[in-house]
This record gives structure tokens, C-alpha cells and sequence, in this order.
């Protein structure tokens, strides 16, 4: 299938029809069979059947095994393929079968009267016997004679049937049988009739044809082909005839049977796998990238070894072209294979998942909980659907939250649902819009709809207005005014802007548009912060994807070689008026770049040297140590949010000695506790703010301590008010 229409050819599902195009050695396969069948002696008659499974490949096989049937038998054998279930349910498939065979056999009739244009007598006998042996007495108008070349036959065909001598009509069908076999052994032919699609009859239908090739119409010198699932067919012939084992029945009418071979489970990860690479390819216009490949590769090897049959190959192929195309700027290809490949070969996963995902939707907004009773439901549920899989990778549930957050646990007994997820994990997440992400998740089930997405031009606009400085306070005035309610969504139009400033997107943009957007980060991130806050007192920054979109931005500007980074990023810290935010961008670089903490990426995916990072790190905790900064400290939840990023960036002695300097009073050191209290959510109680001393111990001194100094305070009866609220924070506290 070429590259370039992967994407338009969503859907398609025909069978291979060309040697070239076969993928699962079906070719060899057919060429034995025809070396097989060649060899049967085409005077007895004979019945061969091609089992197996829907979706196994046997239309494929059968066309493979036709062409090379054309090329083995000699050319007095007539090929017939034939599908009753193309034709009309009122059709009988014996009426069906011997106008062809009439038609072919007129083709070779030499006979005066077949010369002369006149309906020859081996046609005549064979539309009597086709009458007399359907169990349909439908007219005999219904032969629709007139597209039978040869025949004479017009419109009405068996008027011309009527009107020739009688005396064929008076023979038997088994005199009438005699004179065919006769005729066609004169004629020196002999014929292979191929026959598809035999399982998808209706059971009345199937027993007719199974009756027509062994009984009305197993000539002596005709040999059927014939491919179908056993065990549908079997349940056809057990309710059509009301018999108890349809496949013994199935023994006496078919003498000859091959098994399709299943094919082996690397050929169909190895075909999912090279189709998705196609995707990719076609969509984004680039191959995939290693670790897009490692990934891949991963998903196909623990949920593609569930694949059965070539067609689940391809059902699951199509239904990530017809969804990938829309929806790659904004979902991530492994986490969408996933999802469609569960869909395929564990449907009740694949809604368990939807169905997990959605409550959990919920719960990290704030929304709601779910019950603990509701909970021990979905993890049973959970423990039925894994264990369809027969890989006990796919089995295990440490394979499944890579792909699906907020499961913890390895035992399906002792499972936990809705667990949190740390902040920088979240931020990962949406960052790389993965199927766990609270902002990108719900695009893997739900296209958006036209109402919620803001037109091209609207994006050229912004992106004029970021790289014109004077238009920057209009650029300001516009995003921060979209941070209202679509009217569709809990989602905000600000939040559809930030989805869609994508790679691409960013990438497309010049050096002067870029750093203009980066500049509202920087001059008004903390003002988006206060009013989602306001909107939401239990909002998340993380939530948001402004890190990302930054990073993205940043990006597209080092890749600019002419971009003086220390000086033009360098006023940015020293002077955006959002500091906060600031501070949390920065922390996250220094993350990403491995300078602290343990979640460095690979080194190709820096954005900035370590020397230049360490200059700017070092201007940036200057301005975060001054008291212009330290003294903004008292307002409402900035201590919460702020102290971990300035410690990253400032150092922990830096922070150690300011928070000695300020608590040194009591009612201060309690006010500060508060301060750092953590947000979290119950299913039983909802929100809640507790205090973890573990955590904040690096700053305050050990665990033991602080509680010495509560309980010191507490004996002087001092701010007992304040105690009882730090008490009561630590009590709550889940970490």
C-alpha cells in the first residue's frame, strides 16, 4: 500500500488478490494446495474444503490458490469461483451454479444446433435439472436467461425454454443427470468450482449449497474448492437440518479438509508494527524517531501478541488511520495504538479503560470521588479482563499503568484505584499528551467537537500579534481574557489555545513570533495562575500545559543559532514580572536537564549547555533571594508552590537560612507550617490540606523537633487556634 494514501485508504479491508501483495505466506500455502488439488483425478468428484477461523485470511488464500490453479491445470479444466452470498437470498445457489456452468459448457458446445444459434440441448437439460432439483420451484423466468451468452435466451428466458421440445422436460433428474454427465465428459472439460464465503449463509442457504455439491450437482468430472469456518458452519448445519453435531455431519459431505494455518504471532506484530510506521509516516511527513519506534515496538509486543488473525491486523490498522489523521497534534501514537489494539483483541478492557479514565477525570479535577464500593467493582472487573489476555505481560497490571496512571498495587486483590500522581509525573504527562494526561485524554475517545476549537486564523493572528513588541500588551489582553468558560466544557478557551500550540504549529513560526509568545510566560504566567485560582481555589498548575507550550517555544528559539540565549533569556528572569511561574519553568529545566533531580532526558533533547543553564541559574536565584521576593511571601498559597522550585534553584542552605531567620516567633513558625500544607483529595472527606513534616523536615529540622516546638508552644497555651490547626493538618496528613 503506498505511503501517501494510508490515511484516505481508512477502512479498506479487501483480501490479497497478487502474490506481491502477500504478507503472511499464503502463496506457498496455495501453491501446494493446487499441486494437490491438479493432482486428484478429474473424473470423480470430489469436495475440498479450506477451513478457518473469520478474519484468518481464507478469501486471500482462495484468490492466491485460484490464480495458481490457472496456471497448473490443463485448459480444458474451467475455473468457476463462485459466492452464493453475493446473490440474491431469493436466488437458490443451485439455480445460480448451473447457469454458469450452462453458460460456460454454451461457450464450448460445438453442436449444429449451437452453431445455428439455438439453445442447445446440453444448456436445455441443464436449466430442466436446475429446476427440477432446486428445492426453490421458483418460475423458471427467474434464470434471467437473457445474460447467458449462448444460450438464446431472451429476457424472460425460460419462455424460450418453453417453447423447445418437450421431451427433455419429460426425463427425470436423474435421466437428466445421466445426459449432462454424458455431454460434458464428450466435451473432454472437467471443472473446478471454488466456493466462498460459505459461512456467512444463512443456515437454510448453506445446507442448500452443501446439498448442491454433493448430491445435485457432484458431477463426475467436478471437483469443489470450497472455504468457510468450521464452527459457524457446523452451527449452521445443526440449526438448518436440526442434526446434534454438525461437524461429523460436515465429515460425510466434505472428504478432503485443510486447516488454514494460523499465522505465527510475529508475522502479525511484525505487520501491525510496519503499519503503524507507515502511519506515522504518512501523517507526519518524517519516520518515526527511536524512541517513538522502542515504544511501538513495546505496545505491539505485549498487547499484539493477542492478535489472531491478519483481519484484527487490519481492523486495528484502520481504525487508527481513520482516527490518527485528526487527532495526532493532539494525542501520542503508542498510547492511541494501545488503546485500538485492546479495543480489537479485549473490548471490556478497552471500556473498562474509558470507564476508568472518565471517573478519574473526577476525581483530579475535584469534581467528584468514587465510592470504595464502586472501586472493589472496577477492580474485579479489572482482574476478569486482564486475565483474557494469554501473555502474562499483558496479564499483569504493572504493563497496563505505563499506559493508564493512578493504579497501584500487583496483586489483583490488593489493587488500588484514583491514586495520585506526583506533580512533575502530571506535567510529564501533559507535556507529551499522553492517554493519562487530565488535559489530552479524553481526545483518545471523543473528537472535539467544532465548537470548542478555534479556527487557523485565529492562531496566525496571535502569533502576528507575539512577534510585534507593540502589540504585546493587545497579545496579553486577548489570552488572558480567554480564560472563561467555552459554554461546552469544563475547559477554558485558554486551555484549547495552549493545546494547539503544538510542535508543528511552533515549529512553523519565526524567531520574533516565538519569543513574543514566550514573553507572556514570563510577563503575565502568574496572572493566569490567580485567575484559574480564583475560578478554582483547588487549582493546579500543573494542570495547565503553559510549561510545555514554553518549552516547545524555547525550543524553536535555541534551534535558532542566531538567538542570544544567555541575553535574551537572561532579561527574562531578571525582569518578568512573573516570578513564580518563573521560578517553577526554571526548576523544571534544570530537572529536564539533569542538574537536579533524577528525570533527566536524553541528552539530544537538551534544550540549553549545563555552563549556560548554571550562569542562569545563578541570576535567577539572586533575584529569588532578594527581599523584594521573600517578602511577597506571606500572601495566600505562594509558600506552597514557590519554596520547592527556589530550593532547586537557589540551593537548600539558601532557603535553610531564611526560614531560620523567619520563624524564628511562634506564631510566625505555626503560620508558616500552615503555609506549606499540601492539597489532596478523599473519596470519603473530598478536599483537604494536610501536613506532611517528613517533606518539609529539610527545611524546618527533623520530625522530632517540630513536634517538640508544637508541643512547647501548646503547653505555654499560646495561638492555641493555630495549634490545633497545624495538629489537625499532620493528622490528615496520607504521606
Amino acid at each position: 500500500m503506498p505511503t501517501e494514501n494510508v490515511l484516505s485508504r481508512a477502512g479498506f479491508e479487501g483480501p490479497v488478490l497478487k502474490a506481491e501483495d502477500d504478507r503472511y505466506g499464503y502463496t506457498a500455502i496455495a501453491e501446494g494446495l493446487a499441486r494437490s488439488i491438479s493432482a486428484l483425478d478429474e473424473n470423480v468428484s470430489t469436495v475440498i474444503g479450506i477451513e478457518g477461523q473469520w478474519g484468518s485470511g481464507k478469501t486471500s488464500l482462495l484468490n492466491l490458490l485460484t490464480e495458481q490453479l490457472k496456471t497448473q491445470v490443463p485448459v480444458t479444466t474451467q475455473i468457476v469461483v463462485f459466492s452464493p452470498w453475493v446473490n440474491s437470498p431469493d436466488e437458490s445457489p443451485v439455480n445460480a451454479l448451473m447457469m454458469t456452468i450452462a453458460a460456460r459448457l454454451a461457450k464450448l458446445d460445438t453442436s449444429a444446433m449451437a452453431q445455428a444459434g439455438k439453445t442447445a440441448p446440453l444448456a436445455v437439460n441443464i436449466l430442466n435439472y436446475a429446476q427440477q432439483t432446486s428445492r426453490r420451484l421458483a418460475p423458471v423466468t427467474r434464470f434471467a436467461g437473457n445474460f447467458v451468452p449462448g444460450l438464446g435466451l431472451v429476457a424472460d428466458g425460460m419462455d424460450a425454454l418453453a417453447d423447445t421440445e418437450l421431451s427433455g422436460r419429460e426425463k427425470t433428474a436423474a435421466e437428466l443427470r445421466a445426459d449432462i454427465e454424458d455431454k460434458i465428459a464428450g466435451l473432454g472439460v472437467s471443472f473446478i468450482v471454488v466456493i466462498d464465503d460459505l459461512d456467512r449463509l444463512e443456515p437454510a442457504q448453506a445446507v442448500e449449497v452443501l446439498r448442491m455439491v454433493r448430491s445435485v450437482a457432484d458431477f463426475s468430472r467436478f471437483r469443489y474448492v470450497m472455504c468457510y469456518d468450521r464452527d459457524v458452519l457446523a452451527h449452521a448445519v445443526e440449526t438448518g437440518l436440526g442434526v446434534q453435531n454438525g461437524k461429523r455431519y460436515l465429515q460425510k459431505i466434505i472428504p478432503l479438509s485443510f486447516s488454514l494455518p494460523r499465522p505465527e504471532s510475529f508475522d502479525l506484530r511484525r505487520e501491525f508494527l510496519a503499519g503503524v510506521v507507515r502511519l506515522y509516516t504518512s501523517a507526519c511527513l518524517t519516520e518515526p524517531d527511536e524512541t517513538l519506534i522502542q515504544e511501538l515496538r513495546r505496545i505491539t509486543d505485549i498487547y499484539g501478541a493477542a492478535l489472531r488473525t491478519p483481519r484484527e491486523v487490519q481492523l486495528t490498522l484502520n481504525a487508527l488511520a481513520f482516527r490518527y489523521g485528526g487527532l495526532r497534534d493532539y494525542v501520542w501514537l503508542p498510547d492511541l495504538c494501545f488503546l485500538q489494539l485492546i479495543r480489537t483483541v479485549n473490548p471490556e478492557l478497552y471500556d473498562w479503560t474509558e470507564h476508568y479514565l472518565t471517573e478519574r477525570a473526577v476525581v483530579e479535577s475535584g469534581d467528584g470521588t468514587v465510592s470504595e464500593a464502586e472501586q472493589a467493582e472496577m477492580v474485579s472487573s479489572l482482574g476478569q479482563h486482564l486475565s483474557l489476555f494469554r501473555s502474562s505481560e499483558a496479564k499483569s497490571v504493572t504493563s497496563l499503568r505505563h499506559w493508564v496512571p493512578g493504579i497501584s498495587g500487583y496483586k489483583t486483590e490488593h489493587l488500588k484505584l484514583f491514586v495520585q500522581v506526583d506533580d512533575d509525573a502530571k506535567a510529564v504527562l501533559t507535556a507529551n499528551r499522553r492517554l493519562g494526561s487530565a488535559v489530552y485524554w479524553r481526545y483518545y475517545f471523543a473528537y472535539s467537537s467544532p465548537q470548542n476549537v478555534l479556527p487557523p486564523d485565529y492562531f496566525t493572528e496571535l502569533f502576528r500579534k507575539a512577534g510585534n513588541p507593540a502589540e504585546h500588551p493587545a497579545l496579553a489582553e486577548e489570552l488572558l481574557s480567554r480564560i472563561n468558560s467555552n459554554n461546552i466544557s469544563s475547559r477554558t478557551w485558554f486551555e484549547h489555545i495552549l493545546s494547539q500550540l503544538t510542535w508543528p504549529v511552533i515549529a512553523a513560526r519565526t524567531t520574533e513570533e516565538c519569543e513574543g509568545f514566550l514573553r507572556f510566560f514570563f510577563e503575565h504566567g502568574d496572572e493566569v495562575i490567580k485567575r484559574y485560582t480564583i475560578r478554582n481555589e483547588w487549582f493546579e498548575p500543573h494542570n495547565l500545559d503553559m510549561n510545555s507550550v514554553a518549552t516547545r517555544l524555547l525550543q524553536r528559539l535555541c534551534e535558532a543559532k542566531s538567538w542570544p540565549v544567555i541575553e535574551n533569556l537572561g532579561t527574562m528572569l531578571d525582569t518578568g514580572k512573573a516570578w513564580r511561574w518563573i521560578a517553577e519553568y526554571f526548576r523544571q529545566l534544570l530537572w529536564m536537564h539533569g542538574l537536579v533531580g533524577n528525570r533527566t532526558v536524553h541528552e539530544q533533547q537538551h534544550l540549553l549547555s549545563a555552563e549556560v543553564l548554571k550562569s542562569l541559574q545563578h541570576r535567577l536565584a539572586l533575584r529569588l533571594n532578594s527581599p523584594d521576593i521573600t517578602r511577597q511571601f506571606d500572601q495566600e498559597g505562594i509558600l506552597l508552590t514557590h519554596i520547592w522550585a527556589w530550593c532547586d534553584i537557589s540551593g537548600l542552605e539558601s532557603v535553610k537560612a531564611w526560614v531560620q531567620n523567619e520563624t524564628a516567633e511562634d506564631e510566625k513558625f505555626l503560620r508558616f507550617l500552615l503555609a506549606l500544607r499540601y492539597r489532596g483529595i478523599s473519596s470519603a472527606t473530598g478536599h483537604y490540606r494536610a501536613l506532611s513534616l517528613t517533606q518539609i523536615a529539610e527545611f524546618t529540622g527533623s520530625e522530632e523537633q517540630i513536634k517538640s516546638r508544637l508541643t512547647k508552644i501548646e503547653g505555654q497555651g499560646n495561638y492555641s487556634d493555630l495549634v490545633s490547626e497545624v495538629n489537625a493538618a499532620i493528622s490528615r496528613n496520607r504521606f
